[in-house]
């Protein structure tokens, strides 16, 4: 046989965070949230389900970074004002800039999950998911 099977090194998870939206438009400014597994993860999923919108017509951005950062590679500009955020569980990265981001994501130990508003996105109610896997033993 040409394989290891590997029973328990990898491992997959999830993490929901529930994002209040806030006036601040700096990076990382809704959310600065550290890899939960201290490893190198790979971020397969992200989806978001709103309650309800911003008030101000703000674009959120996802994606992993050094705090207090910003990045787009999970999401870049998803539009969160509450006339066009909807209730339905959103996959992110159908909200992508064309060709500027990548779908996978590669989550280093010490990274955080960065959450970003362009404007206020007061108002704002939402959970976010992330589905993982981790990449080291």
């Amino acid at each position: 046989m040409g394989y290891t099977l590997n029973t328990g090194a990898m491992q997959s998870g999830y993490m929901k965070i529930t994002i209040a939206g806030v006036a601040a438009t700096t990076n990382g400014g809704i959310a600065s949230v550290p890899n939960p597994e201290g490893c190198e993860l790979g971020i397969t999923r992200a989806w978001i389900r709103g309650r309800t919108g911003s008030t101000d017509a703000a674009n959120l951005s996802v994606g992993v970074g050094a705090l207090l950062g910003a990045d787009t590679s999970i999401c870049s500009t998803m539009d969160c004002i509450e006339a066009t955020l909807n209730t339905d569980l959103t996959f992110l990265p159908a909200a992508q800039v064309a060709e500027t981001d990548n779908p996978a994501t590669i989550w280093a130990a010490a990274e955080y999950l960065l959450v970003t508003g362009s404007a206020s996105t007061v108002g704002l109610d939402a959970d976010l998911y992330i589905e993982y896997m981790r990449l080291e033993d």
